[in-house]
C-alpha cells in the first residue's frame, strides 16, 4: 500500500481548444466536391464561432466571430427538429457539395440534390454562416498562403 503526505496539486486547466470541444453547439463541414474546397463552421453554446475556409493548394482563411442572436435562434431551431436517426439520404449529385454536421453526438450527412427534407433549414443556415451570414461584434480573420 502507497501513501501521499503533503498537501496536493490543483488539476490543471484543460486547453483552450478541449474547453472549447467541450462547448461545441454543432461543427459543420461542406465540401465542395471539383471545387476542391472544404469549409467547416463550428458554433458554441454561446454563439462564438469559427468559419474555416480552405481553397485546395491556394491557401485558406479562418474567421471568429460571435453570431447574430436572431440567426443563433434560428439555427437552434433548426436543430431542435432533427431526427434522432438520419432519414435515407439519396445519392445526389456526385459532383456536387457533400455536407456533414455534428449534433449531439450524432452525424448527419447528405449531398447537394438528395438533402432529406428534414436537414434542410440546419443545412442551409450553417451553410449561410460558412458564407458570411450572421457576423456580430469583433470580426477576426486569419488567412494562410498555401504551403
Amino acid at each position: 500500500m502507497l501513501g501521499a503526505c503533503g498537501g496536493s496539486k490543483p488539476k490543471p486547466t484543460p486547453p483552450a481548444a478541449d474547453v472549447h470541444r467541450s462547448s461545441e453547439l454543432v461543427a459543420f463541414q461542406r465540401n465542395g466536391g471539383l471545387a476542391a474546397t472544404l469549409d467547416t463552421v463550428t458554433v458554441r453554446l454561446d454563439g462564438t464561432t469559427r468559419s474555416d475556409k480552405r481553397y485546395g493548394g491556394a491557401g485558406r482563411r479562418y474567421v471568429d466571430f460571435r453570431l447574430q442572436p436572431a440567426l443563433l435562434r434560428r439555427l437552434r431551431a433548426a436543430l431542435a427538429r432533427l431526427p434522432a436517426r438520419l432519414p435515407r439520404a439519396g445519392r445526389g449529385d456526385r459532383l456536387g457539395e457533400t455536407y456533414l454536421l455534428r449534433y449531439r453526438g450524432r452525424t448527419y450527412w447528405a449531398r447537394q440534390g438528395a438533402v432529406p427534407p428534414v436537414l434542410r433549414p440546419t443545412v442551409a443556415t450553417l451553410a449561410s454562416i460558412a458564407d458570411g451570414a450572421g457576423r456580430a461584434g469583433r470580426v477576426t480573420e486569419i488567412r494562410q498562403a498555401p504551403s
